[in-house]
Parts: C-alpha cells; sequence; structure tokens
C-alpha cells in the first residue's frame, strides 16, 4: 500500500505506519482541531474493491464506536473518502507496547503481573461480548502494555 503519510482523512493528518496486517494499515496521525494524537486505521487498497472486506471494516467501525470501555481504544470518527473510495477508523492512540514486543523483550510475564494484566482484557472481552461484538483479531499484536 501506498504510504499515505501527509494526507488528511476527516480532520486527522496523517504521520507515519505504526502497523499493518493483511487487512488495514495504522497510522498515527494527529488532530489539529483538538490538539491531540490519535491513530487511524486504513482498509487497504486490494480489500477495498471486496464487498464483504469493506461491509466487515464497516461493521467494525460501527460496532467499536459502540464500545465504551476504560481498557479499549475509542473511537472518535469514520468514512469513506470519495475520491478513491478509502476506508478509514480513527481512534484513541493508545500509548506504550504492544504485548508482542513487550514479550519479545522480557520473556513471560511473571503470574502477580499477568493475573491483573489478563483481568482487565478479559473485562474488555466481556463488555464487547454484552453488546454483540465479537474480536476476530484478539492477538499480542493487538494488546498493549
Amino acid at each position: 500500500m501506498a504510504d499515505l503519510s501527509g494526507r488528511t482523512l476527516g480532520g486527522f493528518v496523517l504521520r507515519e505506519p505504526i502497523g499493518e496486517g493483511g487487512y488495514s494499515v495504522v497510522y498515527r496521525c494527529e488532530q489539529p482541531l483538538l490538539e491531540r494524537d490519535a491513530a487511524i486505521k486504513v482498509l487497504n487498497k486490494r480489500r477495498r474493491r471486496n464487498d464483504l472486506a469493506q461491509e466487515r471494516f464497516l461493521r467494525e467501525a460501527r460496532l467499536a464506536s459502540r464500545l465504551k470501555h476504560r481498557y479499549a481504544a475509542h473511537i472518535y470518527a469514520f468514512g469513506i473518502e470519495k475520491d478513491d473510495g478509502l476506508f478509514w477508523i480513527a481512534m484513541e492512540l493508545v500509548k506504550g507496547i504492544t504485548l508482542t514486543d513487550w514479550l519479545r523483550k522480557r520473556g513471560p510475564m511473571p503470574l502477580e503481573q499477568f493475573v491483573p494484566f489478563f483481568e482487565c482484557i478479559a473485562q474488555v472481552v466481556q463488555a464487547a461480548h454484552k453488546r454483540g461484538i465479537v474480536h476476530r483479531y484478539l492477538k499480542p499484536s493487538n494488546v498493549m502494555v
């Protein structure tokens, strides 16, 4: 996917990519009007041509915007660009490192640290399930420490 750094989507200015998967690219961005940092997930170009991928991305945005939990990233906005059909979701930029990177650097988490950490993750999953939301990509690279 072409680098979108510098592009503005819905009042958010994309800075640099901070994560990428087979489905989307996540950019660090800023919202100048509110003077805050954020993250924007952009649907990969090849996925934008797939109606099912488009529908899944929009469903993700709608469902995630309904989830309010102190341990979940909050959704700020989402949209589809008219000029090129770019699908995007703007959300809270969570500070920290991914669980994948944490484990790579430090090894297994001590049990006394793991139990409360895992309880926080379980609380978010429970809150999502109560709203009918199933997180299909719950993995260490999507969990921030």
